[in-house]
């Protein structure tokens, strides 16, 4: 396995204590504020929330503090550059790398809150068995794309792992290592979250969308 350089472990160790300390104590506070859907008011009754659901929102809670972290170190290197002459050699990689992480996974927030783009015109116009089978077929393919990308992707991530493959830039952190395998993690998470969606949406009676809402 490639050694790392010291200011690498250091930011790998920090931002690890940071999530970790941030899943404890903040994101169970964020979550009921998090789990309220796009177009929910006030007065409606909130949706229950099942364990996937829950993982799902902690993750989420993450995602929120690193666009914070990302807009911080971008601040950090102009102040660096422009004015003390002294640009940074991680700045611009970490950015990447955690704006990496905040692509892959906020799909799952995006799934979980059923706020992806949906076509409803015929939708809205069947009875809501019809769109149980429309729900289902839906389902389907989200899971096959799923399955069949994670499975197709897994050996070459485990072989990133396990070789822990580092970027090859002059700061060198383990992106290789550590984004090819989430892309394997969010993409199976993406099929639980349908399924569980799938189950949780499937008592609910039949709702007609208003196009109002959408934009």
């Amino acid at each position: 396995m490639p050694q790392l350089e010291t200011s690498t472990m250091i930011w790998i160790t920090s931002l690890t204590v940071t999530v970790i300390a941030w899943l404890i104590f903040v994101s169970p506070k964020l979550v009921p504020m998090l789990s309220r859907t796009i177009h929910q008011t006030a007065e409606d009754v909130p949706r229950k929330l099942t364990i996937i659901d829950k993982i799902t929102l902690y993750m989420s809670s993450v995602l929120m503090f690193i666009v914070a972290f990302i807009m911080a170190f971008m601040f950090y290197e102009v102040v660096m550059r422009y004015f003390f002459k002294a640009p940074t050699l991680w700045v611009e990689e970490m950015s990447r790398w955690l704006g990496g992480v905040i692509f892959l996974l906020s799909g799952l927030y995006a799934m979980q809150q059923r706020s992806h783009i949906r076509v409803v015109l015929i939708y809205d116009m069947v009875s809501r068995p019809v769109q149980r089978i429309f729900d289902l077929i839906a389902a389907g393919c989200i899971i096959f794309f799923c399955y069949a990308a994670a499975t197709g992707y897994y050996k070459n991530a485990m072989m990133k792992l396990t070789t822990w493959e580092l970027y090859g830039s002059a700061w060198n952190p383990p992106i290789p290592a550590t984004m090819k395998p989430l892309i394997v993690i969010a993409c199976t998470w993406m099929a639980v979250q349908t399924i569980n969606n799938l189950i949780a949406d499937w008592s609910k009676p039949k709702e007609v969308h208003d196009p109002v809402d959408d934009i």
